[in-house]
């Protein structure tokens, strides 16, 4: 909730970057934030990465713009990929990125890293709200003025809209209850 008040008073101010510069936190796993296995809890990523597109979004201005324009964003997928553990009290930073955009989705990048090396891996694919219903990436950039074009999504991000869109056929098929 702090971090929440906390960008809500420094939403207006000026940005100290652009849109798709990489921004930088800085965090320490705490004895309240690991699990049975003495490494920071799944949920705890989860909380931190919010953290850190919300940070992204206010040192961008895109918050202040957002709340100006009356719309929301939501967290629509997130793929994670766990490959060390973070343990208790080691630093660790999380660099928040913005890829781009489709004609429905934004697509962020998140990496957990410490002493160098990548921990923990994540993309998001978010939704554009406004009214309580979706709108489209350049519907969103047009109503909070920032008018920009994406640049082309990475192929990683290519080849994870496949996945999901795989995912999803399988999904709308009839569920056999015997299979599960």
């Amino acid at each position: 909730m702090l971090e929440l008040i906390s960008a809500a008073r420094r939403r207006k101010r000026p940005p100290t970057h652009d849109l798709f510069d990489t921004v930088r936190m800085e965090f320490r796993v705490g004895l309240l934030d690991i699990d049975l296995n003495l490494q920071l809890n799944t949920g705890k990523y989860v909380k931190i990465m919010d953290r850190c597109r919300l940070e992204h979004a206010v040192v961008t201005g895109l918050l202040h713009r957002a709340i100006e324009a009356r719309t929301s964003t939501v967290v629509a997928n997130t793929e994670i990929a766990y490959i060390r553990e973070l343990r208790p009290y080691q630093r660790f930073q999380v660099h928040t990125r913005l890829l781009g955009w489709d004609g429905k989705y934004s697509y962020y990048d998140q990496r957990f890293e410490s002493q160098r090396k990548l921990h923990t891996h994540a993309l998001h694919r978010l939704a554009h709200m406004y009214g309580g219903k979706t709108i489209s990436p350049q519907a969103f950039q047009e109503m909070t003025g920032l008018n920009l074009s994406s640049p082309p999504l990475p192929e990683y991000v290519r080849d994870w809209k496949t996945l999901l869109q795989n995912k999803r056929r399988l999904t709308e098929r009839d569920i056999d209850p015997e299979r599960f």
